[in-house]
């Protein structure tokens, strides 16, 4: 990927991994476009998104971080605004749309380990659903 700006060229650099990955083993990819990558080039995969509200995810950084309010707010704006153009520019869809998920988890209303659990079902069923064929 010679000539292109440095950040598109580890974009189609990652889209290469993240392919060469997914179709030689189960793996989890967080990010990165791996919904769209991998549906753009046919490997079958189970897409998630996982989110919270903001107040639960301002706590969770300010837990996490040792930040007080006001700085764990600016730093979640931040990263939102991050994802969502990274996303928005290198797939043209917009960002956190179900209709490019599988599953969508809210956790802030969904215990964490019944959440793994849920996805750890949805994995199972598919293995199955992939043997069965």
């Amino acid at each position: 990927y010679h000539g292109l700006p440095k950040q598109d060229a580890v974009f189609f650099n990652m889209s290469d991994l993240i392919c060469d990955l997914a179709s030689k083993e189960d793996c989890i990819i967080m990010g990165r476009c791996a919904d769209a990558i991998l549906k753009n080039n046919h490997i079958p995969h189970i897409s998630i998104f996982i989110s919270a509200p903001f107040q639960v995810r301002t706590q969770h950084v300010m837990d996490v971080r040792n930040m007080d309010m006001k700085e764990a707010v600016r730093f979640l704006k931040k990263m939102d605004r991050q994802h969502k153009r990274y996303y928005e520019f290198y797939t043209g869809e917009k960002w956190g749309e179900p209709h490019h998920y599988n599953l969508m988890i809210n956790t802030g209303n969904i215990d964490l380990s019944v959440a793994c659990n849920l996805i750890k079902s949805i994995y199972k069923n598919r293995i199955k659903e992939n043997l069965s064929k």
